[in-house]
């Protein structure tokens, strides 16, 4: 990637599997139709007409150490991705072990196969306008994975790729909290969630100069206001998780 801040360079995201968007579309139908809508690719080919002929030249993937449970690899289509996955994960080219396409073909239906079986769905996007993070988290019962697409001013070697890992609920708020620093101009967090029998919700934070704050919406009649001026403190991120992973992931949410 061109440069960056060093906040862009290691907010948070050292464990993360950087994938072509390619070989997700490519996915057997019964397991990309379990993938978060707003997160699957239209096919590849049409809009990166250099996509599939990067992957059929293979690729390279070096090790690493997931602390979330994934299996340990990175990988991406050509010297694009490569580049974007040795930035990411703060791995110089030249070591670690190489990984043949099959081992990341196996993982990806293994990781895909296992959002079936979750119970809640969080989509957290944070925006700019120009820059936006969009993180997809899928949790059910000992399941935690995490989908993350970057897009936009300064993540342009992204736009092709999206990025998985296994997660612990616990860690979620931090990582959102890193992953928000990426996003560098002013912004608005928006989290929208849906849980067992049917409850869904939707909230909202609101960073400006570097402070965030917390809209209340107020109704009068047939209008609707928005007061962002509630400031929320430096741990409104991850408050704001935790109090939707506290009602979504116990029992009768």
């Amino acid at each position: 990637m061109n440069a960056r801040p060093a906040a862009r360079e290691t907010a948070g995201i050292d464990s993360w599997i950087v994938v072509d968007l390619d070989r997700i579309t490519r996915l057997p139908e019964r397991l990309r139709r379990l993938w978060p809508p707003d997160l699957l690719p239209r096919r590849v080919e049409r809009d990166c007409p250099s996509a599939s002929a990067e992957v059929g030249q293979g690729s390279t993937a070096p090790e690493s150490t997931d602390p979330g449970g994934a299996d340990p690899g990175r990988a991406g289509a050509g010297e694009r991705s490569g580049a974007a996955a040795s930035e990411i994960g703060g791995v110089g080219g030249g070591g670690g072990a190489t990984r043949d396409l099959d081992v990341l073909t196996a993982w990806l239906r293994g990781f895909a196969s296992e959002l079936n079986r979750v119970s809640t769905r969080l989509s957290v996007v944070v925006s700019s306008g120009t820059e936006t993070v969009h993180l997809a988290l899928c949790l059910g019962s000992g399941i935690g994975h995490a989908i993350l697409a970057l897009q936009g001013e300064g993540l342009e070697d992204f736009a092709q790729h999206q990025l998985l890992r296994r997660i612990e609920p616990g860690r979620i708020g931090h990582v959102v909290e890193d992953l928000a620093e990426l996003v560098e101009q002013d912004c608005v967090l928006t989290l929208s969630w849906a849980c067992g029998g049917g409850a869904t919700g939707l909230e909202f934070l609101r960073r400006k100069g570097g402070a965030w704050f917390r809209p209340v919406i107020e109704r009068d009649g047939d209008s609707v206001t928005v007061d962002d001026d509630v400031a929320a403190g430096d741990a409104a991120v991850r408050t704001l998780l935790s109090a939707v992973l506290t009602r979504t992931l116990t029992a009768g949410a």
